[in-house]
């Protein structure tokens, strides 16, 4: 006997109670009446069945139909309905964050956020047919379905109370974690949420310490990464929370701090054998080595972290390091060298498609524009990079887009609406605390007061500039305000305090081999005539 049909219906039998009765009374009754035609039972006799088992054997056979095709239905609906198509989570969640820059080990912990979102995802408690949609309209990089039914569920556990309070920052945490890629309002609320409902995870403390950096809130972003550090944590967990102290006091211009945090991060990656977290810490000391005008210092941490990252193979580690390197070689005045730099990390940057690697970019090839005078092609440049900026919500980045424009229409005499960049620029950076930002500015708006002839203004603000700059221990800083300071002297006609200013300035200058020296040399050979 051929079997096939059975081996079809089976599993539904066992998942569906409705099939499994309806196909027992549809085989009662088949077999029931295949005897009564054989001859082996009689008919029913009417008068003496009653009425209930009369009607049972008359509509039974249809009854037990009905359940059964009702049954079928049923597990074929549940069938359709569960049919999610299976998702990488981890390959879905790397592609997501493709676009977006940062230091490797940073990325990692993204990527792991993102890998336990989608996953989330996959289980959520809503329709089947909605969390596919979700999911296929994040391969194309649509979070926002996803991220309202975190809202949904984060909403629903909420209302649960107290003991639901770790289902609902889960939900709160998966959001932030979507959020984090496009929209850091939304992200930065989402952690602080999850953090308020789960106290305890050093996670979230951290992803809200990242975001409060990305918003220019460095005391909170602090105060979020000593929570991190309290809490029980891995060595790889402490190594990453150490190097983004470090990147708070750099924020804020306390580079011995800063320095002294990546250290500490470089210990504890070589210790684990963490290249991505040593290239990061190699980069960030060639950052602090370039502040203070430590050039060869500043290069050759780029270098190292560089070689790490082409070990990697990590594109965003690259185009760091070649971006940080075309710096070191601009205040060189080796301005060629520096565009090369800056070009190869653009390409690298446009390959992601991240928008803080452009922007870092357009506003260092800004740079390089602006030295050699070609002053539309850097106005360009930095407006390229203050919208990228504006998309990204980074204070720091408009901070100094806004200054780079003020030095553009400085140079071409229009002295307003410099003014009202270095202005904004500078409010920008006061609410960070960050102090190379403000000597930066402050220098600015002395060289607008000078040119207007407003000594004692411009006066004040080179030494503004020059006590932020003696406090980060900035050569470069020091040098300028120094040459600045001695040129409002000479103004004045105190020129015996304008040569001692200048002297000054070319000590650093020579120190550091920088191109300023010549500048500043002429300056002292013209007033020696």
């Amino acid at each position: 006997m051929n079997y096939a049909w059975f081996e079809k219906i089976a599993p539904h039998l066992a998942g569906s109670p409705l099939v499994l009765i309806g196909f027992v009374l549809l085989l009662a009754f088949g077999i029931h009446s295949q005897l009564i035609k054989s001859g082996l039972l009689s008919k029913v006799d009417k008068k003496d069945s009653g009425l209930i088992i009369r009607l049972f054997l008359r509509y039974g056979f249809w009854l037990a139909l009905t359940l059964l095709l009702a049954g079928v239905g049923l597990e074929a609906w549940k069938s359709y309905v569960a049919k999610i198509p299976p998702v990488d989570a981890a390959k879905l969640a790397a592609k997501l964050m493709e676009p977006l820059q940062g230091e490797l080990a940073t990325k990692n912990e993204q990527i792991k956020a993102l890998t336990e979102a989608i996953t989330a995802l996959s289980k959520a408690d809503a329709p089947a047919s909605r969390i596919d949609e979700a999911l296929q309209a994040l391969q194309s990089g649509d979070a926002k379905q996803a991220e309202a039914i975190f809202a949904e569920v984060l909403k629903t556990k909420e209302a649960q109370g107290r003991a639901a309070n770790k289902e609902a920052a889960a939900a709160a945490r998966h959001l932030g974690a979507l959020a984090y890629m496009d929209n850091t309002k939304e992200a930065l609320a989402a952690y602080q949420k999850a953090v308020e409902l789960d106290p305890d995870n050093a996670d979230d403390w951290n992803w809200l310490g990242l975001l409060l950096c990305r918003t220019g809130e460095l005391a909170q972003a602090e105060a979020a990464y000593r929570k991190v550090l309290a809490a029980d944590r891995t060595e790889e967990g402490r190594a990453i929370v150490v190097g983004n102290l470090g990147n708070v006091y750099k924020t804020r211009g306390d580079l011995a701090q800063a320095e002294e945090m990546y250290r500490k991060a470089l210990s504890l990656n070589e210790a684990l054998g963490r290249k991505e977290g040593m290239a990061a810490n190699y980069c960030n000391l060639g950052l602090v080595y370039k502040t203070r005008g430590d050039l060869a210092q500043a290069e050759e941490m780029h270098k190292k972290a560089l070689a790490l990252n082409e070990a990697l193979g990590s594109k965003e580690g690259m185009a760091q390091n070649y971006g940080n390197l075309g710096m070191v070689y601009e205040t060189r005045g080796n301005l060629a060298q520096a565009e090369e730099m800056h070009k190869k990390a653009m390409v690298l940057a446009e390959a992601l498609g991240s928008k803080e690697g452009m922007a870092a970019n357009y506003g260092n090839l800004g740079n390089v524009y602006f030295k050699r005078g070609e002053l539309a092609q850097a106005e360009e440049m930095y407006k390229k990079a203050l919208v990228l900026n504006e998309t990204l919500g980074s204070k720091e980045g408009l901070a100094v887009n806004y200054g780079n424009l003020g030095l553009v229409y400085a140079r071409r005499g229009d002295l307003a609406q410099a003014e009202e960049m270095h202005k904004k620029s500078l409010a920008l950076d006061e609410t960070l605390g960050s102090k190379e930002g403000m000597a930066a500015n402050y220098g600015n708006l002395g060289l607008l007061y000078s040119t207007r002839g407003n000594l004692a203004q411009a006066e004040e603000m080179h030494k503004k500039a020059l006590a932020l700059d003696e406090a980060l221990g900035s050569k470069e800083g020091v040098a300028a305000n120094y040459g600045n300071l001695g040129n409002v002297y000479k103004k004045r006609g105190d020129l015996a305090q304008a040569a001692e200013l200048w002297k000054k300035s070319l000590r650093l200058y020579q120190e550091m081999g920088h191109p300023d020296a010549k500048k500043i040399q002429k300056w002292l050979d013209d007033l020696a005539k």
